[in-house]
């Protein structure tokens, strides 16, 4: 009984570290700012479980890391195939005030 307890508490301590907002979508007209940052905006606005300080609807990535690098490689690579994304987000938003930070994303189909 005791080990169950611990993994299901461990389980729902590592679920809340990464509860963020979802969206799937076709990445179109992604914003190259002048920081190092992507902003990308989610048509219709389609983002659930969004965090309060995420006012615009949409994702932001930071390309000055290694992680936001890969992130970025994959972006471009279903914008320029056309294909749909599944975003996760951070649950804040460190990188651009009114967007939540990427935590992941991946290429549909």
């Amino acid at each position: 009984m005791g080990k169950l307890l611990v993994s299901l508490l461990f389980s729902l301590s590592a679920f809340s570290v990464y509860a963020g907002g979802t969206a799937t979508f076709v990445p179109a007209n992604p914003y190259f700012m002048g920081q190092g940052v992507v902003l990308l905006t989610t048509p219709g606005g389609a983002i659930a479980g969004a965090p309060s300080c995420a006012t615009q609807q949409g994702f932001a990535i930071n390309i000055t890391t290694a992680a936001g690098k890969g992130q970025m490689a994959a972006l471009l690579t279903a914008y320029a195939m056309g294909k749909q994304i599944t975003v996760i987000g951070t649950g804040v938003c460190d990188v651009w005030l009114d967007r939540e930070t990427v935590n992941y994303l991946q290429i549909v189909g």
